[in-house]
C-alpha cells in the first residue's frame, strides 16, 4: 500500500493558518473550495488536516461533517472525505436554482433601490477590480461570488442568503471540474451593470441581467470535458506569499 504523504516539518505554528475550533476549519476549507484551491475529487485525509490546521481529530470531524451536509463534501465507507465532484446533471440543476433563486434576490434589491446596499455592492465590485488589476485573482474570484451572496444577503431574506453562499460554493467546484472557455473570467461581467439597474430601481432589467448573467456562466462550460486535479497541502493552507491568510 502507498503511504501517504505526511507533513511533518512542513506545517508548523508559523505556516500553518490560525484555527481554533471546528468553525474556523469549516470556515477554512469552505473558503478554499470557493476560490479553488481545493479541487474536486481531493482527498481530505482526517490526520493531515489535523496537522495543517493544529487543532483535534474532533474539531476536523464536525467540520467535515458540515459539509458533507452542505453537499461541498462526500463521504465514502472505508475510503475517506472527498471534496465533491459534481456531475453534469448536478451542475445544470445547481445553474437552475440560481437562476430562480437570484432572480428573486436581485428584485427585492432592486425595488428597494437602498443607497446603503447600494454603497455595499459598489464597494465589492472596487475591491474585486483592485485585486484582479494587482494580479490577486483568487481574492478577485472570491469576491465575485461575494457579489451574489451579498446581492442575496441585502434582498433581506436569510434563508435565500444561504442557499446562494452554497449555490456558489458548488458552481465554484463546477467550474473547476468541468471544461470552460474562459475559466472564471465570466464571474465578474455585468456586476457594474446591474449595480446600476438596482440603484435606478429598474426591476425588470436587473432581473433580466441576473438571469442571462448566470446562464452565460452554464453556457460557458463544457459538461463532457473535466479538468485534471493536482492537490498539496501546504499550498493550500500553508501561510506562503499569496496565501490569503497573512
Amino acid at each position: 500500500m502507498k503511504q501517504e504523504k505526511r507533513l511533518v516539518g512542513v506545517m508548523n505554528d508559523r505556516t500553518r493558518p490560525k484555527v481554533e475550533d471546528a468553525n474556523d476549519a469549516y470556515e477554512h476549507l469552505f473558503a478554499a473550495i470557493v476560490d479553488q484551491r481545493l479541487l474536486p475529487g481531493t482527498k481530505l485525509t482526517e490526520m493531515a488536516l489535523v496537522e495543517a490546521f493544529g487543532v483535534g481529530r474532533r474539531a476536523v470531524a464536525i467540520a467535515l461533517q458540515r459539509l458533507t451536509w452542505e453537499k461541498l463534501v462526500v463521504f465514502f465507507p472505508k475510503r475517506g472525505a472527498f471534496v465533491a465532484a459534481p456531475d453534469a446533471d448536478e451542475a445544470r440543476e445547481v445553474f437552475a436554482a440560481r437562476t430562480t433563486i437570484e432572480a428573486g434576490t436581485t428584485e427585492a434589491v432592486a425595488r428597494a433601490a437602498d443607497d446603503t446596499a447600494i454603497a455595499r455592492l459598489q464597494d465589492n465590485i472596487a475591491q474585486e477590480h483592485r485585486l484582479r488589476e494587482q494580479g490577486h485573482v483568487r481574492q478577485a474570484i472570491r469576491l465575485s461570488g461575494g457579489f451574489h451572496i451579498l446581492m442575496a444577503e441585502l434582498s433581506g431574506n436569510r434563508i435565500l442568503a444561504e442557499q446562494v453562499r452554497l449555490l456558489v460554493a458548488r458552481t465554484s467546484l463546477i467550474v473547476n471540474l468541468f471544461d470552460n472557455h474562459s475559466g472564471l473570467a465570466g464571474w465578474h461581467d455585468h456586476h457594474d451593470d446591474l449595480i446600476r439597474h438596482c440603484a435606478n430601481g429598474d426591476v425588470d432589467h436587473a432581473v433580466g441581467l441576473m438571469r442571462d448573467h448566470i446562464t452565460e456562466l452554464r453556457e460557458a462550460l463544457a459538461l463532457d470535458r473535466r479538468r485534471p486535479v493536482a492537490f498539496d497541502m501546504f499550498g493550500v493552507f500553508g501561510r506562503e506569499q499569496g496565501s490569503l491568510y497573512p
